[in-house]
C-alpha cells in the first residue's frame, strides 16, 4: 500500500505541476492578447477582431485545466456543514462514497465528449477546427477522474494510518 500512495502522490504533483504550467501559460496569453488589442483598438484604431474568440478559447481551456487542478487537490464543492458532525469513520465513508459518484458520472461523460469532438466544424472567425478547442472537456474529464482515483488511494490511506495509531493508543489516553 505504500509504493501505491508514494506513486499516487507523486503522480499527483506531476500532474498539478502540467495543469498549472499550461493554466499560467494561457492565462499569460490570455491577459497578453487582450492587452494588446486594448492597445491596438484605442490607440491605434485598429482592433484586433480575432482576439475576442483566441480569448474565450485560452478562457476555456484555462477553465478546465483549473478544474482538474483543484480535485487534485481534493478541493471540490461539498457540503461540510454534514460531514463536520459525523465521527471519522463516517466522514471516510462519506468521502468514498461521493468520490465514487464522481468518478462514475465523469467516466460515463467521456465517451460521448469524445463523439462531440467528431461533430463540431469550424470557428466563426478564425476558422480553427473547434475538436481543438474542445479537446480540453475529455482531457479535463479524465485528468478528474485520475485524480478522484489518487484522492481516494490517499485518502485510505491516511484512515488506515489513522486507525493504526487510535488502535496503538495506550488505554488511559
Amino acid at each position: 500500500m505504500e509504493k501505491i500512495y508514494r506513486f499516487a502522490t507523486i503522480l499527483n504533483r506531476v500532474l498539478q505541476r502540467f495543469e498549472l504550467m499550461i493554466g499560467g501559460l494561457f492565462l499569460t496569453l490570455l491577459l497578453g492578447l487582450m492587452l494588446f488589442n486594448a492597445i491596438a483598438r484605442y490607440l491605434f484604431d485598429y482592433p484586433v477582431i480575432w482576439s475576442d474568440e483566441m480569448n474565450n478559447f485560452l478562457f476555456i481551456w484555462m477553465a478546465y485545466l483549473s478544474c482538474a487542478f483543484i480535485m487534485g487537490n481534493d478541493g471540490h464543492i461539498r457540503v461540510t456543514a454534514f460531514t463536520n458532525i459525523l465521527p471519522h469513520t463516517a466522514k471516510f465513508y462519506v468521502s468514498v462514497a461521493t468520490n465514487s459518484i464522481m468518478l462514475v458520472a465523469f467516466v460515463s461523460t467521456i465517451p460521448s465528449l469524445i463523439q462531440l469532438l467528431d461533430k463540431v466544424t469550424f470557428s466563426g472567425l478564425m476558422r480553427i477546427p473547434l475538436k481543438y478547442v474542445y479537446f480540453i472537456l475529455p482531457l479535463a474529464f479524465g485528468l478528474m477522474c485520475i485524480h478522484i482515483v489518487i484522492n481516494m488511494i490517499c485518502g485510505t490511506h491516511d484512515f488506515i494510518l489513522q486507525r493504526k495509531e487510535r488502535t496503538q493508543l495506550p488505554k488511559g489516553v
